[in-house]
């Protein structure tokens, strides 16, 4: 524990002035208690002892130092859970196939340039998308924000931001959108794909190298072929590669990319709410306002993701008219109308709303009759009383949802 690690600190720093006349350091960082998932200390007689030794049997030592490193922040103690393990390991995974996908999709020559600057890397800035002007924007904004955390000993939340840009920036997104460019026809634009491809996922292991060392080391090694030139040096293992400097970020990019993403998300949810199959491409209409010239640059980008029959993506600046019978989404001053006619089979949909309606009417009258009860309310746990009210609260606004969606499908 940090009380008695403190005693063995200053034992050293007496012994240094003492043999050598010199402190042996500046700067001592103290990592918090790990304790159980309920935040008691680990006790054999209590039976709560978590084996390291058998987490990394089960989970890889990546997973549970990065689990480790993650879990807490300066001052406080950490909470480890064999979930939070199993979390950091699907992390590990997801990585690795996203480098399986680049090494099959990059060319050999492009592997070995990665490592320089960023311009010289793309090619022709002409050749550059809109989503690769976003993610080289947002890596380099990663650059800059784990190098600030890590001098202030903010190892958690710079492991968390690497997380976060890796899976859900490069892999979900970035992947996705650079995967039509792969496969088409177009060598230019394949080309400069596979090069930012291979040049943030590079970069960004530098970063994620002191949280994961293994999987990276081995993922970099395949990607470079153990051997990559930096500055004029030649580099032969991740673990001597510089640390990456932080490049300009376009502002513009992120805002414009932020606008699809979001809309994307928006039609996602659209669909999951109305059970589409995820493999039916739809049509929509968008009153696209200011924002209808991006739009029609990036309606492939966004038929793709969103899953869009492009030959009926209709994009205006307004709409003489407004669909009838329509979901509408609203995303930054944009206005996206999915005919439900097809998506949907309506009549189904009407009777299969109709009942839900009136089942979630049920639970909202008998969570109301509970709360009205002084005797449950004045006799009952908190926890049971607030679990009830989070319910009736919830049963509420899923109720205003169905009601939108119903009068979606009745009106005109």
């Amino acid at each position: 524990a940090y009380e008695i690690l403190f005693f063995w600190v200053a034992r050293m720093i007496m012994m240094g002035l003492e043999c050598v006349g010199d402190i042996p350091f500046r700067y001592v960082y103290l990592n918090g208690m790990v304790r159980d998932g309920q935040g008691r200390k680990m006790s054999r007689s209590w039976g709560n002892v978590i084996d390291p030794l058998e987490v990394v049997e089960r989970y890889g030592s990546d997973a549970l130092r990065f689990t480790l490193m993650t879990a807490s922040t300066p001052g406080n103690d950490t909470r480890l859970s064999l979930q939070k393990v199993e979390a950091a390991r699907n992390f590990a995974n997801k990585i690795w196939n996203a480098a399986r996908f680049v090494l099959s999709s990059v060319a050999p020559q492009c592997l070995n340039i990665v490592a320089q600057d960023g311009a010289k890397v793309m090619g022709r800035e002409e050749a550059l998308t809109l989503a690769d002007r976003w993610i080289l924007s947002r890596h380099n904004r990663l650059v800059a924000n784990v190098s600030r955390l890590a001098e202030a000993y903010q190892f958690g939340e710079a492991g968390r931001q690497i997380q976060e840009f890796l899976w859900g920036e490069f892999c979900d997104w970035y992947i996705e959108i650079s995967k039509p460019r792969i496969y088409g026809e177009n060598e230019e634009s394949r080309d400069a794909a596979c090069r930012i491809l291979a040049y943030v996922l590079e970069r960004t292991l530098r970063l994620l190298h002191p949280f994961m060392p293994f999987v990276t080391e081995e993922i970099w090694q395949d990607l470079t072929g153990g051997r990559l030139s930096v500055n004029g040096r030649e580099i032969e293992a991740l673990i001597l590669a510089p640390w990456p400097e932080a490049g300009l970020t376009d502002e513009e990019a992120e805002a414009k990319m932020g606008l699809l993403m979001e809309l994307v998300r928006a039609i996602r949810n659209v669909r999951a709410d109305y059970q589409v199959d995820p493999g039916r491409r739809i049509a929509v209409t968008i009153a696209g306002g200011a924002r209808a010239e991006l739009l029609l640059d990036q309606q492939g980008m966004l038929a793709s993701l969103a899953r869009l029959d492009q030959e009926r993506l209709t994009i205006a600046p307004v709409l003489a008219e407004r669909p009838r019978q329509a979901a509408v989404v609203m995303v930054g001053g944009v206005e996206c109308y999915l005919p439900l006619a097809g998506m949907v089979d309506l009549k189904a949909e009407l009777e299969r709303l109709v009942r839900e309606l009136a089942e979630v009417g049920d639970l909202i009258s008998r969570g109301e009759q509970l709360m009205a009860s002084k005797e449950f309310v004045t006799k009952a746990p908190d926890y049971v009383v607030e679990r009830e009210r989070e319910k009736l609260a919830k049963n509420k606004e899923h109720e205003a949802k169905l009601k939108i969606r119903l009068a979606s499908l009745t009106q005109g």
